[in-house]
């Protein structure tokens, strides 16, 4: 996690103190989208984010001012002054014929469902899903839901990115929202268990699987895309039934897989 100093009373603020400013408002930004549309207590942010109380009470309050975040019954959620700022971004997309192509490539030669998903703050939102040729497939998500990181395959690759001491945190504060979205809620030690192994897998070798991690029956693989930026943004996943993806067929697609996620990498910023 990291550390923040205080400025002292009637202390300059230098760049390093507007640095650690920035930081504290960019945590408290992605801690309440965390919690999208319901809201997030004040609790829930100190909590996300580690900062204590006081600090997070009067940025967040700094934040209301200028139309980030709004506030309401005692709940906080983003702002629609973002939303005006986010319009004014460059699309992190440069050709969505291009991966939607590169996608359904792979979902002919394999036979199976695949996703592509792009990290949204503290979630992940499915861009776009293409159909292989198998007569049983698995739908775990629809194309435009968001759900929280490290409820999906997509979304565990993309924790690897995390410090190790955060994806904890991470887990925890998608729970609630886990249950509203109908996703299981049981085992957190057993679930956590087996999403730390993923990362481990991710960062040594590119990519991760699971069987039932999501949906009980479902097996799935899943590939950070490489980019430009410090964090990978997207992942691209294959999908199916578990007796579709027995070990020694998982070996196999490895290669295609992460063929697909460099591919989609020259139409991504």
């Amino acid at each position: 996690m990291v550390e923040f100093e205080e400025s002292g009373p009637g202390e300059p603020l230098g760049d390093a103190s507007r640095t650690s400013v920035l930081n504290r408002s960019a945590a408290i930004l992605e801690a309440v989208a965390l919690h999208g549309s319901w809201g997030a207590r004040l609790i829930d942010v100190t909590q996300t984010t580690g900062l204590t109380r006081p600090t997070v009470h009067r940025i967040l309050q700094e934040l209301i001012e200028i139309g980030y975040i709004e506030q309401r019954a005692k709940k906080y959620s983003l702002g629609p002054a973002l939303y005006a700022l986010g319009l004014s971004a460059p699309s992190p997309i440069g050709d969505y014929g291009g991966i939607e192509r590169c996608a359904q490539r792979l979902a002919d030669s394999t036979g199976d469902t695949v996703y592509v998903a792009i990290r949204q703050l503290g979630g992940l939102h499915y861009l776009l899903r293409a159909e292989g040729s198998y007569p049983i497939r698995a739908r775990v998500v629809d194309v435009g839901e968001t759900v929280p990181l490290g409820v999906t395959y997509a979304g565990i690759a993309l924790l690897a990115w995390h410090a190790p001491e955060d994806v904890e945190t991470q887990l925890r504060a998608n729970e609630p929202r886990r249950k509203r979205l109908g996703f299981d809620v049981s085992n957190f030690a057993a679930r956590l268990s087996s999403v730390r192994r993923q990362i481990i897998d991710v960062r040594q070798h590119g990519w991760c699987f699971d069987t039932d991690t999501v949906l009980s029956g479902v097996t799935g693989m899943a590939a950070p895309v490489p980019s430009r930026t410090r964090r990978p943004y997207m992942a691209i996943t294959i999908s199916a039934i578990n007796d579709r993806l027995p070990p020694e067929r998982i070996r196999t697609l490895r290669e295609p897989l992460l063929g697909a996620a460099r591919e989609i990498t020259n139409y991504i910023a």
